[in-house]
């Protein structure tokens, strides 16, 4: 027995307690106790989830910040290409707005031949576009308005006729006046499929003045009549009944009662050229009394930067306002869009902006594009009326 004894440690039997402590140890004595319990599948599926979730920190706090550079990079990169990249080439190029709003009309007034106006001999082009039509209004026109001894309304004709229109609050008001509406009937139909409010101006002489003036109201637009006045220019027609530096104060008032029953439901009218006959503060003056006694709204064109309109009709109490922007001096989109550009900078800097164009294929085309744009921007496309309200503090 003793010898069996011997033998069998020598062999490394497994009932000998020396040989078991001998044994080399697995690697999986290296696990805690708790995880050598486990079984194996467990244990893999345990590991799994956390390196999962240290993988899952870590990507969350990198990811963020490689995703922003790009954005970054990119939102950079587009603004300075939105930046205006002027050269001086381009800056020489520009044509100067020749009206200065801000300076006052002088005093005596040189020749007429001696005072200039580019912009009224480009942008009444279209009024040269038909021949003028005879003096004697089409037989569906309207005969005349009322003369200025007959009674009075309630409401002076620009607030009765006025387009009604949200209250814009504080945000920058714009209208825009198409002028010479009815001179060329194609253009006509474009300015008024516009969307409202736009301020139509129909031209006294055109053939269908009534008729455009009310289907235009009846597209919620506000409606002026287009006065014409004697130019500068000697050489350029301003069209039939036109009013002249001279003429007779009863052969002006034939005149204005000419032209101002062509049509009817306008709030007030603005002169179409007129860059000699707005110098004279004479005939002027009966053309603003007539605005007064028919509660009449008068906008001042601006043809020319000495025009005496909106300065004498505020000595005389006339309902005013003068138009800050011509679109489209230059008849090209690139140039109306500018113009539109000015005329947002300024309704931001006095609340504000009148803007005359003109019913031109390349300003309708823009203004599709613009309007729509503008009044995301924030601005507030109103009739006149909304304006001059506004300003002088008038309910309504």
């Amino acid at each position: 027995m003793a010898k069996q004894k011997s033998a069998a440690r020598r062999k490394g039997a497994p009932g000998n307690r020396n040989a078991r402590r001998q044994k080399p140890r697995s690697r999986a004595g290296a696990w805690p106790a708790w995880l050598r319990r486990l079984p194996g599948g467990v244990t893999l599926f345990a590991l799994g989830i956390v390196l999962g979730l240290a993988l899952g920190l870590m990507v969350t706090a990198l990811v963020p910040n490689l995703l922003e550079e790009p954005e970054r990079r990119t939102a950079v990169a587009e603004g300075a290409a939105k930046l205006p990249k002027k050269s001086p080439a381009r800056a020489e190029a520009k044509k100067p707005d020749y009206v200065e709003k801000m300076v006052p009309p002088p005093a005596p007034l040189p020749a007429p031949e001696a005072v200039p106006a580019p912009a009224e001999e480009s942008a009444h082009q279209s009024a040269s576009v038909t021949a003028p039509p005879p003096d004697q209004p089409a037989e569906n026109q309207v005969a005349s308005l009322p003369g200025p001894s007959a009674k009075e309304p309630a409401l002076p004709q620009w607030l009765e006729y006025s387009v009604a229109a949200r209250d814009p609050g504080n945000s920058p008001m714009i209208t825009i006046v198409l002028d010479d509406v009815g001179v060329a009937p194609q253009h006509a139909e474009m300015a008024i499929a516009l969307p409202a409010p736009i301020v139509i101006s129909v031209m006294t002489y055109a053939r269908n003045a009534a008729a455009l003036a009310r289907t235009a109201r009846a597209k919620g637009h506000e409606i002026m009549v287009h006065m014409p006045m004697q130019p500068v220019n000697a050489s350029i027609n301003p069209g039939p009944n036109a009013l002249a530096v001279g003429m007779e104060a009863d052969e002006l008032r034939r005149r204005i009662d000419w032209g101002l029953g062509r049509l009817d439901g306008y709030v007030g009218f603005n002169n179409h050229m007129g860059s000699r006959f707005t110098q004279d503060a004479g005939g002027m003056s009966i053309v603003l009394e007539e605005a007064r006694k028919r509660g009449l709204l008068f906008l001042d064109s601006k043809t020319i930067a000495g025009s005496v309109g909106d300065s004498l009709a505020a000595r005389m109490g006339v309902t005013h306002i003068a138009r800050d922007v011509f679109l489209d001096d230059d008849m090209s989109e690139t140039a109306v869009a500018r113009q539109l550009a000015e005329a947002e900078r300024i309704a931001r800097k006095q609340g504000y902006a009148v803007a005359i164009g003109h019913p031109h294929p390349a300003t309708i085309a823009v203004l599709k594009r613009w309007l729509p744009e503008a009044k995301r921007r924030g601005f507030a496309i109103v009739p006149l009326t909304t304006i001059v309200k506004k300003r002088e503090g008038v309910a309504g």
